[in-house]
């Protein structure tokens, strides 16, 4: 991760102890340092001096090689509800910013597959909200991420999975990513009867920092779209990326089924999904399931006595009386994400 240079930042310096590699590292603002573990294992040694240290250079994040993904490209054509793009873009810029620590690092490949995880759960709106509406004293308050924080939630277990008629990828080397992908292809025709073949195949080449959306038609075509940049940490997600993510896991979820509430008319489905939770979040994030209401104002519920206005994102838990709005915190199992909005 890459601590300093973050408005969150209220350290000096950060001591890192590699045991694999059996060296102690130290960083600040200055830059980093690093010596071997055997140094400090020698009691009877001089004193340690700085000199001692060697500098070096924190590994930058992987860059995209576009060389190896040649053009023509494909261009997606599935449109996405305005309801669905307003919420997602939000929550998916909010969770880059808040881990932007660690995006914009290197990481390791269990970290990778926990942001994997949490992205492809807030594009799906598989994710669980726990609101607070009650009165809380809090006796220690500090970020909800701070930039030595890592993602702690489970997982995802494999590289190649299936959500609904779309097939995820992850791999942080997006060629390696798109040659998976093709590979799985081709086994998959071979062993598909024609009678059962699909008209077309969706594939999410994700390596959080890039993706790109691989399609192969009936004939066994294979095409893709060009590779964008998701999630680097060092800007938030681009409009285009968001509505390419979308995009490509549409298929993942059926569409949702009619009921006499789609018949009523917009205004009369927001009365309706107001009643479903105490804050209006977790309202919109249902109706963007269910295909009801309009699209998520991002505005509090006129809840009086509590406190009207924007939803926001919220950085750090604070008291909370009876007219504190209701807090948002999105959980990936029973695991908070670090975006928590009131």
């Amino acid at each position: 991760m890459r601590p300093f240079g973050d408005r969150r930042q209220n350290l000096r310096f950060v001591c890192t102890f590699n045991l694999d590699q059996d060296l102690v590292s130290y960083s600040d603002e200055s830059g980093h340092i690093q010596l071997p573990l055997a140094r400090l294992r020698k009691p009877d040694s001089d004193p340690l001096q700085r000199s001692e240290f060697t500098p070096f250079e924190i590994a930058s994040s992987p860059q995209l090689d576009l060389a190896g993904f040649p053009p023509p490209y494909k261009k997606p054509s599935t449109p996405i509800p305005k309801s669905r793009l307003d919420f997602s873009s939000r929550v998916l810029s909010d969770f880059a910013d808040q881990w932007r620590h660690i995006l914009r690092s290197s990481y390791a490949e269990s970290t990778f597959r926990r942001l994997a995880r949490a992205v492809v759960s807030i594009a799906t709106y598989d994710f669980r909200v726990d609101e607070v509406c009650t009165r809380q004293h809090i006796y220690f308050r500090s970020s909800y991420v701070t930039v030595l924080d890592v993602p702690s939630w489970e997982p995802y277990e494999r590289h190649l999975f299936s959500i609904g008629g779309t097939t995820v990828v992850l791999h942080q080397d997006l060629q390696t990513a798109l040659k998976i992908a093709k590979d799985e292809a081709k086994e998959s025709s071979r062993v598909m009867n024609p009678g059962d073949r699909t008209k077309q195949r969706t594939y999410l080449l994700l390596s959080v920092r890039h993706m790109l959306v691989c399609h192969v038609d009936s004939a066994g075509t294979f095409s893709y779209t060009a590779p964008i940049t998701l999630m680097d940490g060092l800007t938030l997600p681009s409009p285009s990326a968001i509505n390419l993510l979308l995009q490509a896991l549409s298929p993942s979820r059926p569409p949702p089924p009619r009921t006499p509430v789609h018949n009523l008319p917009v205004e009369i489905q927001d009365r309706i999904l107001e009643f479903v939770s105490e804050g209006s979040f977790e309202a919109a994030r249902l109706g963007c399931i269910l295909g009801l209401g309009s699209p998520f104002p991002w505005m509090r519920a006129a809840d009086w006595p509590r406190q009207g206005g924007p939803v926001q994102l919220f950085i750090s838990p604070s008291h909370r009386t009876e007219f504190s709005p209701v807090e948002s915190k999105i959980c990936f199992g029973d695991v908070f994400s670090g975006v928590s909005y009131r």
